[in-house]
């Protein structure tokens, strides 16, 4: 999954894996330097009289559950006919990525330290050349076969100023203050759950898709810092969009490219899983790891509020983040409104996303969606990109303080 929706764009149509290698090493570079999802090289194989999905998937060694299912359709779109049956003779795209190999390890050729997935990728090799379903071992012919059911890059690869280009535009450099800091940003809701909803006018304003645009745009931010932006929540074709109502869609997914599930707990164990599971595989690997929970509140229409913050109970260091966040977005609203006042809070509460987080968190409410009022710090790009900065400059001198 993409940090953001991409702009580069590599090879629309289906790559036979007889290709030269060279290409793939190409387009790995630029897969991996650029998180270029949209345009990913999957392997692609001629189906057989009487295949159906199911069938092809197993051939391949392949899951056959929900989420494998969902990914085929997804890169295969119109190619299926009733029942899920296959037209005959036709290249089918697998959920399989072809990359280059190194000639010294998968590790290196991935970036990759988890052995435990190293060697079923290794294994997946080794079983589809027993098979007779490739000609070469990878070893011979330079060229993995990665199936996205073992591996994700998003979920190895953190943004951070090596990532040239994505849909928030190119990311200048401002300064290396957050260099060897990993923030984990998780938006609230997405998928099946639109969180709250808001009405303005005849349009409806839904809360994960604000919540997704100030998070991407403080990803960025963050980036041109010099720090590393783990997105949990991700969309495939959704960058940071300047229009003030912004289009409601269910196609997020989890950055390890897993289905945000239709039931909450479930969702919240899962978002909790990732960033614990990420978290302890980077502790060696950043000097501090933050994780911020974004979300857009919903109370009476009548309620006006601004920024409030949440952090874990009995973990001082969140509670002091959270308190430069809170003192930071105040200077700054004061500066920008004088004499309109700030109406914020900062407490502790019993949430899943506080209590079962490992790293130090805040959870953060941006305002309620149903106020007309609040709605504009929604509604005005300009608003949102400020929230954004605001809260980058709270975490600046939250890192400066935290040392």
């Amino acid at each position: 999954m993409p940090f953001a929706r991409k702009i580069c764009k590599i090879h629309k149509r289906p790559v036979s894996i007889a290709e030269k290698p060279i290409l793939y090493r190409a387009i790995l570079y630029i897969l991996l330097a650029a998180q270029c999802s949209l345009a990913q090289t999957y392997l692609t194989v001629k189906s057989k009289p009487g295949d159906g999905l199911y069938t092809l998937l197993r051939r391949y060694s392949l899951p056959t559950d929900m989420i494998a299912v969902a990914k085929f359709k997804d890169i295969n779109k119109g190619g299926l006919r009733k029942n899920d049956q296959l037209l005959a003779g036709r290249n089918y795209q697998l959920p399989v990525l072809i990359v280059p190999y190194d000639g010294l390890s998968i590790a290196s050729s991935l970036g990759l330290d988890d052995k435990k997935i190293v060697d079923q990728i290794d294994q997946y090799n080794f079983k589809t050349y027993q098979a007779g379903l490739r000609q070469q071992p990878y070893t011979r012919s330079k060229l993995l076969w990665l199936p996205l059911h073992l591996w994700t890059p998003s979920a190895e690869k953190p943004l951070d100023q090596s990532t040239p280009e994505t849909a928030t535009g190119k990311i200048t450099p401002r300064s290396q203050a957050l260099k060897g800091c990993l923030f984990y940003l998780d938006a609230g809701h997405g998928g099946p759950d639109p969180g709250a909803i808001g009405r303005r006018g005849k349009d409806f304003l839904y809360e994960d898709e604000y919540a997704y645009d100030i998070t991407l745009r403080l990803a960025k931010r963050l980036a041109e810092y010099g720090a590393a932006v783990q997105m949990i929540v991700q969309d495939p074709n959704d960058g940071i969009r300047d229009s003030a109502i912004l289009a409601y869609d269910t196609d997020e997914r989890y950055c390890d490219n897993s289905a945000i599930s239709h039931d909450l707990a479930q969702r919240l164990a899962d978002r909790a899983a990732i960033v614990n599971r990420l978290h302890r595989r980077n502790k060696t690997r950043y000097r501090r790891q933050i994780a911020l929970i974004l979300h857009v509140d919903s109370r009476s229409n009548a309620q006006r509020i601004d920024i409030f913050y949440y952090y874990q109970h009995g973990v001082q260091e969140s509670r002091v983040l959270a308190e430069i966040l809170h003192n930071t977005i105040e200077k700054k609203y004061h500066a920008a409104q004088p004499g309109r006042g700030y109406d914020s809070s900062i407490s502790t509460r019993n949430l899943h996303m506080l209590s079962a987080l490992d790293p130090t968190t805040v959870y953060i409410e941006l305002g309620n969606i149903r106020n007309p009022k609040d709605q504009e710090r929604f509604i005005i790009p300009d608003n949102r990109q400020a929230v954004a900065n605001w809260l980058c400059e709270g975490l600046l001198e939250a890192v400066r303080k935290m040392k």
